[in-house]
């Protein structure tokens, strides 16, 4: 029926112990892990190479969408180019033409398989909860995660992977003709409920930050906030660069200066008397108080602009004041 089906493990011989303890399919040793008990229930489509996937997956979602027992999940997940930002995942279930669920979550620092994983992991588990269901289908532009979302052995999302074993070993017991397909979308073909999903999972991570961005507690109470052209707060963002980095044409030099700056957690004396640290407190054009305002508006030894509203603003003054905001450098050259 679907092509690419998974070969059968080797069982485990009557005496030893599962790879997984048990973990995966069970508490029994031997044979009772999924890909021993149920490989018959999993299939892979995958790409062949000679064939148009857009027609080919336009037939396949029309007939899943016509049978009333398959469930169809598709998932996604969103790495920033960045480390400094956390991948998001994303799953939507459907029945037919209809949404039953979706969901969308900030997946924390990992790997894209493993943001795949997490979203995969996340669509088995609402699928299988769905009544009326003897066929998941995921479609899914990671293949190898897939492959990992059933296998318990140890890799770096073993967690999402063991969750998946867990309540798939747990359905298919219910039911001997209930049964999962993978099916390969390729990412560029940017195909039907995919690529909606793929949209989606980007933009969770700037949901989650915008919204959290709002509270001052994790924004930080020195934070000095900016707007864009159109008069609205600027906001978190890390799409093509974002507008911050952008701003400063990548220069990661200038760009700390400026976070310090923003943050209020620069070397001067403001900073330097908030945390009790044994540094002077006061400017070197002779004010009482080096503070973040001072060295915008006030300072004579500084080039001032008019109240800094955007990003271009702390541009040009980084631009005409290159030590502003930033730690000196020891004449020996460290630091």
């Amino acid at each position: 029926m679907w092509s690419g089906k998974i070969g059968e493990a080797s069982p485990p011989k009557d005496d030893e112990p599962a790879t997984d303890g048990g973990i995966a399919g069970g508490t029994a040793p031997g044979g009772n892990r999924l890909l021993d008990r149920y490989a018959d229930c999993l299939h892979f489509d995958e790409r062949d190479p000679g064939q148009d996937r857009r027609p080919y997956l336009d037939e396949l979602i029309a007939r899943a969408r016509a049978d009333p027992l398959t469930v169809l999940a598709a998932t996604d997940g969103s790495v920033p180019q960045s480390n400094q930002y956390q991948a998001a995942s994303a799953a939507i279930i459907y029945k037919g033409h209809r949404e039953l669920e979706r969901t969308r979550y900030v997946s924390g620092r990992v790997t894209t398989p493993d943001a795949e994983l997490n979203a995969i992991s996340c669509a088995v588990r609402l699928a299988v909860k769905q009544a009326n269901c003897q066929h998941i289908m995921v479609f899914t532009d990671s293949m190898g995660s897939a492959h990992r979302a059933v296998d318990p052995g140890v890799h770096s999302g073993q967690a999402f992977s063991l969750s998946v074993c867990r309540v798939l070993q747990e359905w298919f017991e219910t039911d001997d003709l209930r049964c999962v397909t993978f099916v390969y979308v390729p990412s560029a073909l940017r195909w039907d409920i995919h690529d909606t999903l793929r949209s989606r999972a980007a933009h969770s991570v700037l949901d989650s930050w915008s919204s959290t961005f709002q509270d001052p507690t994790y924004r930080g109470s020195e934070f000095l906030e900016l707007q864009q052209p159109d008069g609205r707060p600027l906001q978190p963002s890390y799409l093509n660069g974002g507008p911050w980095l952008s701003t400063f044409g990548h220069s990661i030099t200038e760009f700390a200066r400026v976070c310090q700056c923003i943050t209020g957690h620069a070397p001067i004396g403001a900073y330097y008397r908030r945390f009790k640290i044994n540094e002077p407190h006061g400017c070197t054009c002779g004010a009482a108080l080096q503070s973040r305002q001072h060295i915008l508006f006030r300072c004579r030894d500084r080039y001032s602009v008019h109240y800094p509203r955007f990003l271009g603003d702390i541009a040009a003054f980084m631009k005409y004041n290159p030590t502003a905001f930033g730690f000196n450098r020891d004449p020996s050259g460290v630091g």
